[in-house]
């Protein structure tokens, strides 16, 4: 039975990631991204990959919060991968937990968390393992100065990323908020610490203002705009290609942290910003073939997929 051998054989193989398949971000392909949450899911054998794409929300009635509630409540997994913190710290991680736990909805249904909030909820509420999907930021600091990334804008952008989620989180107004200096400066001291930087490299407030002059050729300032801590290939910032730079070091490791789960034989749930769905699915789709079902309706999507 030759036949048959041979397709136990070949259901025996790992899957191989085709982090080589990533797209690149650009205005073409954010062009083509959907409203709204959305996400694609996947069968792999007996186990699924649900990757939802989500539009960053801080209030529970959003229809990103919707879409993550209905992917828990349609759906089960063995692992669940969410944006913002590194797999280092190692699966239901204390630190990350004990934030979720301060950082609810309030009375008025605001979330500080953002989708963090459901997501490790219903991990915990199914007894999924909640694992973050971040590269530790040393080996992306490595692989970025090997290309020619220099540790100042490695430094200055990591300050910067911060700024939407800031204007988010009602922390500051906009970039030109006073309020927007000692929030830098912590965010100076603790990224230099997470990138064994010296004291020298940005050390303040000012020197930080004066490299985003240099590399977004204006001062910072009330029209700052979300878009400029992008990672737009062909943005229209030097902001962007630093981003661009880190964010294909990010989705590579992301790419193959969920193979290497679905090679384990664990259905997954992947919460990650909607960008970052739009530049796996080249690179899943050759990994793991078309999705089973794409789009806003998971109920929809158990049907087809189960």
């Amino acid at each position: 039975m030759p036949a048959l051998s041979a397709l136990f054989a070949a259901a025996a193989q790992p899957l191989a990631p085709a982090p080589a398949r990533l797209a690149p971000w650009t205005t073409a392909l954010r062009a083509q991204q959907p409203e709204g949450a959305f996400a694609a899911v996947y069968k792999v054998g007996d186990e699924h990959l649900v990757f939802l794409a989500a539009q960053h929300a801080n209030r529970t009635g959003s229809p990103t919060f919707k879409l993550i509630a209905d992917a828990f409540a349609h759906f089960r997994f063995d692992t669940v991968i969410a944006e913002g913190f590194p797999t280092a710290r190692g699966p239901n991680p204390a630190r990350t937990l004990q934030y979720v736990a301060d950082n609810g909805p309030r009375a008025d249904g605001f979330v500080e968390a953002g989708e963090l909030y459901p997501t490790a909820i219903g991990a915990q509420a199914q007894g999924a393992k909640l694992w973050g999907g971040e590269a530790h930021d040393l080996a992306v600091k490595a692989r970025l100065v090997l290309s020619g990334v220099a540790v100042e804008d490695l430094l200055g952008f990591y300050a910067l990323r911060n700024i939407p989620q800031w204007i988010r989180e009602k922390k500051i107004h906009q970039a030109g908020d006073p309020r927007l200096r000692p929030l830098i400066d912590v965010a100076l001291d603790r990224d230099r610490a997470t990138l064994q930087l010296p004291a020298t490299i940005l050390p303040d407030f000012e020197s930080w203002s004066a490299w985003y002059a240099r590399i977004n050729g204006r001062p910072i300032g009330a029209d700052f705009v979300t878009e400029e801590a992008g990672p737009l290939a062909d943005g229209k910032f030097g902001s962007n290609r630093i981003a661009a730079a880190i964010s294909r070091e990010r989705a590579a490791y992301l790419h193959e942290l969920i193979v290497a789960h679905l090679n384990k034989r664990e259905s997954v749930l992947v919460v990650f910003g909607a960008s970052h769905l739009m530049i796996h699915r080249p690179a899943l789709d050759a990994a793991l073939g078309p999705p089973c079902y794409a789009g806003t309706d998971l109920r929809r999507g158990a049907g087809e997929c189960l």
